[in-house]
């Protein structure tokens, strides 16, 4: 039996859930397809509309996710690391409750929950179905591009090849979402024909084939360059639509996945030198930069799809924009003493872990923890933190007179006594979290409590505009939001090339790559932080930690910690929270706590997700991963 490292064809009607695709804005582009057989529409007819021949480049979008809280209910990838604790039901409590099963995939992949093939139930796919359903479409569109028949004036060749271009950087996007979930999966091309049956004779490629097909078909479009390197700045339908600068990205992306420790054991340091090199071949493009520090929140996070942000930054960011994200992730200002808002939120939603909190390290560029309890609620400190003065339980958050911590973490997390900015005409909106706290007082170390509160301690205010809050209602709130999700923004990149050269042995050349993104933030340089050592193994784990702070809430670091090798590390199997007690006048202590949540999501079996047992039916020779076998 012949080991199908590419799968070169790939049915309209490949696996059982493969049969239906998201039901969506795309549904009628499947029923127009499937009534081949009757009077109404057939491919043929659709080849023969400009219209209906973009509405195929559409349909090849359906696997990007309209925003980045768009599992059901209003809940994020964020929330399903250790980077958050979200005490809602749905999706969220099956996930951190363990409840993953070949036969229970527990989250609903879209915030369309009722969608047969990626809802949560018994027979759903999740986010198996949502992006081999996107890939369908994708090869759909690139199987039909030379049979399109509309006339040249009506649909120009030069449109024709930004389309089959654009469906082949999603499909890449598409699979390389796949295999980082699911493992090393076959890479589907084209369309197999209905009567297909080799099914029983498929088997798991390596990692490195897959992304190294990835990459190729990256590359082609790379060198073709018929889609531009930045869409039009003031079209905000073109700016919806891939940019040629995301596939340099994504390359960087899949040959760094590639070479981390899950997918490369050995740390073979051509694999990393790979992915150094393809980092490289973005950065020296030379069109994108930095924000400066002042800028970050508002043009990273706050901005309309209006405002040229693509200009510096931001690579891609997400066409919806999460108006309600305050209400579905933030606080209750309506009960706060002075009222800072007329209306509640919904949920507290995502709340900051103590084990990000501890990720931004002290002014001076010290790192906090050392190690890890079991429980986390009784850290090893660095010596260097608590040289530098750190007191866990008076001053935390260098509130007091103690050191102050990484300019971001001002920024990102809204602790006890945080000044979160300026509401819509009902003025400074200061956070107090302490228990007891009216309106956004913590519930604390316990399972029961308000959701609209929440029990970690924190509150996230990295992407969230504070002007949501204040005067009006809640609908007014939203309308003065625009909080796009980043898709990818030009930091990855420089944090994507740190950990290559690392990853290669370059470690001088690492260093200055991962200084980008600490002196942007006001960090010192990594070679005169307290303790810097010159060597891969303390490099690397600076590396990690910069990138987990910098590009939290953006959807890596689900990824990060399965690559990685570490989901069942003690440092990173469990997560905790600060409660806060008021002592006196504006003084406080503090006192950490495991959360007491089953928190069940960290851990072998949820390093590689397990294919659906339907599926799994109908592939024998394609293996379980190693913690489902």
């Amino acid at each position: 039996m012949m080991k199908q490292i590419i799968i070169r064809k790939l049915t309209r009607m490949t696996l059982v859930l493969l049969l239906l695709v998201p039901i969506s804005c795309e549904q009628a582009f499947d029923e127009a397809l499937d009534r081949a057989d009757d009077s109404r529409e057939t491919l043929e007819g659709m080849l023969g509309d400009p219209n209906k021949v973009w509405g195929m480049l559409n349909s090849c979008y359906s696997g990007i996710h309209k925003n980045r809280s768009d599992i059901y209910f209003w809940t994020t990838f964020e929330s399903l690391t250790d980077n958050c604790f979200e005490s809602q039901g749905q999706s969220m409590a099956n996930w951190r409750s363990g409840l993953l099963t070949p036969s229970y995939v527990a989250v609903a992949a879209n915030s369309d929950h009722q969608n047969p093939v990626i809802n949560y139930h018994a027979g759903g796919a999740s986010w198996w179905g949502r992006y081999w359903g996107a890939i369908r479409h994708c090869n759909t569109l690139i199987g039909n591009i030379e049979n399109i028949t509309v006339p040249l004036e009506q649909l120009p060749q030069s449109d024709r090849d930004q389309m089959l271009d654009e469906a082949i950087i999603l499909r890449a996007y598409f699979h390389w979402m796949l295999i980082s979930m699911y493992g090393p999966l076959p890479f589907m091309d084209e369309n197999l024909p209905v009567n297909f049956d080799g099914w029983g004779e498929m088997t798991r490629p390596t990692y490195d084939e897959v992304a190294n097909r990835i990459a190729d078909d990256l590359q082609m479009v790379i060198d073709r360059g018929r889609i531009p390197l930045k869409r039009d700045p003031f079209n905000t339908n073109d700016k919806y639509r891939v940019p040629l600068s995301f596939a340099y990205g994504l390359k960087s992306r899949v040959l760094l996945y590639n070479a981390s420790p899950l997918n490369n054991p050995s740390g073979d340091e051509g694999k990393y030198a790979a992915a150094a090199a393809a980092a490289k071949q973005f950065i020296d493009l030379g069109i994108y930069s930095l924000e400066p520090w002042e800028q970050t929140k508002k043009r990273l996070y706050n901005s309309p799809m209006s405002e040229n942000v693509e200009d510096t930054e931001i690579i891609w960011r997400s066409r919806d924009g999460l108006l309600q994200l305050s209400n579905v992730h933030g606080m209750n200002l309506s009960a706060t003493n002075p009222k800072q808002s007329n209306y509640a939120n919904h949920k507290a939603g995502e709340t900051p872990s103590q084990e990000i909190v501890d990720c931004y390290e002290l002014k001076d560029g010290s790192l906090i923890i050392e190690n890890y309890d079991i429980t986390h609620a009784n850290p090893t400190f660095t010596a260097e933190a608590l040289a530098s003065g750190y007191d866990d339980i008076n001053d935390p958050y260098g509130m007091h007179g103690g050191p102050k911590r990484d300019d971001r973490f001002y920024r990102d997390i809204l602790f006890n006594g945080n000044n979160f900015g300026e509401s819509y005409q009902m003025g400074t909106i200061q956070v107090w979290t302490y228990l007891g706290a009216p309106g956004t007082g913590t519930n604390g170390n316990a399972t029961q409590g308000d959701q609209k509160n929440t029990f970690t301690g924190y509150y996230y205010g990295k992407d969230r505009d504070p002007i949501w809050y204040g005067k009006g209602d809640k609908g007014a709130g939203n309308n003065r939001c625009k909080q796009h999700s980043v898709l990818m923004r030009y930091a990855e990149i420089y944090l994507n090339y740190a950990e290559a050269l690392c990853g290669s042995g370059q470690l001088d050349a690492a260093c200055n790559a991962l200084d980008m993104t600490r002196l942007r933030a006001n960090q010192p340089s990594i070679r005169m932080v307290p303790g810097f050592q010159l060597n891969k193994e303390w490099l690397m784990k600076r590396i990690y930690n910069e990138r987990r702070v910098e590009l939290v809430l953006e959807d890596h670091r689900f990824y990060d910690v399965r690559r990685w090798d570490v989901i069942s590390d003690q440092n990173n199997n469990t997560i905790s929270g600060m409660v806060a007690e008021k002592t006196g006048d504006n003084q406080f202590t503090y006192k950490r706590y495991q959360t007491p949540f089953v928190w069940a999501c960290h851990n072998e079996k949820y390093k590689v997700l397990p294919i659906p047992l339907d599926d799994k039916k109908l592939l024998p020779g394609m293996d379980q991963p190693e913690a489902w076998q």
